[in-house]
Formats: structure tokens, sequence, C-alpha cells
């Protein structure tokens, strides 16, 4: 991708940006264990995508039930121990296959919400939790990587602001990918939130869509219909 291209993606997602070269940084991998059973939080360097990479413990590690992540870090309880992979969001984003590119570095700044569901109170009924897993709490007490149905599919959007055609699709595991000027820019949902890059995104229903607002910008709003 061109520094011409990178600006240009950048100016439609989220408007006339400062440029700088930005350097693809290593996954962080982190370690964190139930002990007794108990809840433990593990916090994190930075803000990325995390996987299970590897479970260490005999008892069942359940993403959403005994496991989950947020923007500050990974909990786990109920006896699950694994090591965990979190990509950062430049790799999310594929800056480390376009090295030399530039990237957006700069630019409004952005508000970072508190991931209410995962501060929540932890239930250990897996019924009872399960009740908070619903669509219609979704950002209401269901857990941060909880993508709802709503959200997962194709869509296309137009960015009235910037007069430009945006195609988005959104895997159930909440990874996303975003096709707009022929360029595609990878990116994460994580408790209703869009993160691209260094930038964030509010996700809220429409319809049959969705719509996203930049933090920072609510001018940069675009609404996605399913294809």
């Amino acid at each position: 991708m061109t520094s011409t291209a990178s600006y240009t993606v950048a100016r439609i997602l989220i408007g006339t940006l400062l440029l700088a070269p930005v350097a693809s940084a290593a996954d962080q991998l982190v370690r964190c264990e139930s002990k007794d059973y108990k809840r433990q939080f593990c916090s994190v360097e930075t803000h990325g995508y995390v996987q299970l990479q590897r479970q260490l413990s005999k008892h069942e590690c359940r993403q959403g039930h005994n496991w989950d992540w947020d923007r500050r870090g990974i909990w786990v309880d109920d006896g699950c121990a694994g090591e965990f992979r979190v990509e950062t969001r430049h790799h999310t984003d594929g800056h480390e296959q376009h090295k030399g590119d530039k990237a957006i570095a700069a630019g409004a700044a952005l508000a970072l919400i508190a991931a209410a569901a995962v501060a929540a109170e932890h239930h250990r009924d897996d019924h009872h939790r399960d009740d908070h897993y619903r669509d219609e709490n979704y950002g209401h007490g269901g857990h941060s990587s909880y993508v709802p149905e709503w959200l997962i599919g194709d869509f296309t959007g137009y960015n009235i602001k910037y007069g430009t055609e945006v195609k988005m699709r959104i895997d159930r595991d909440g990874r996303s990918l975003t096709w707009l000027d022929g360029q595609e820019l990878r990116g994460y949902v994580n408790d209703g939130r869009l993160y691209v890059g260094d930038y964030q995104f509010r996700l809220d229903r429409a319809g049959e869509g969705f719509t996203t607002t930049q933090l920072g910008d609510t001018s940069n709003k675009v609404h996605y219909a399913r294809r």
C-alpha cells in the first residue's frame, strides 16, 4: 500500500490525520491462571485481539464462561489456566505485511470506554450467565468478546462525510475486514466497539444493520446495511 493510498484509507475512515511511520510490534503472550478456582485478572501491556494459545489446566477453558478479555486485560475463573496471545492492534490491522508503509499515528483524542461487561459480577451458574449473552442484552452485561448475530456477516455502508462506499465483514469470532478504495483493513470487535489501528468506533444497532461512530469525531458516522 502506498503512502497516498494509506492517506486515502485513513481519511475515509477517520478524517484528515497526521501520518507517521509506525513500527510493527510483536504479539504479547500472557499467562493467566485461576488458582483454587478463584477469579484472576491479568493486565496486558497493549490492547489487542486475544486468543487462547495453550490451555495449561485440566479444567477446560471456555471463552465467555471462565475466561474473557477486554481493553484492560484477561480474566480467568473456575480453574481455567492458559497462555493467551494478544495480537497487537497494528498486527491485527495488517501492518506487519506492510512494514514500509505509513500508517495512522495521530488524530482526534479517543475516549477509552470502561469494559462494564467484564467488570460486572461474574456468575458461576452457567445457565444464568448465558442469559447475559443474548443479543438483546448486547452491551448491557454480556461478556466483552461476545458478538451478536446482528453484527455477524457482510455489510455495505456509505460515508456521507467523505462520499465513499465502504464494505465490511464481521466474523463470529469478532475479527473484521473493511474494504474501501481497493484497500483492505483488518480490525476486531470487542465490548461494543470496532477497533481499527489506533482508532475506535462505537457500534449501534440500526434496523437490520448497524452504525459506526468514531470516538472523538461524532460527525464521522457510517450506516451499514446487510448485503
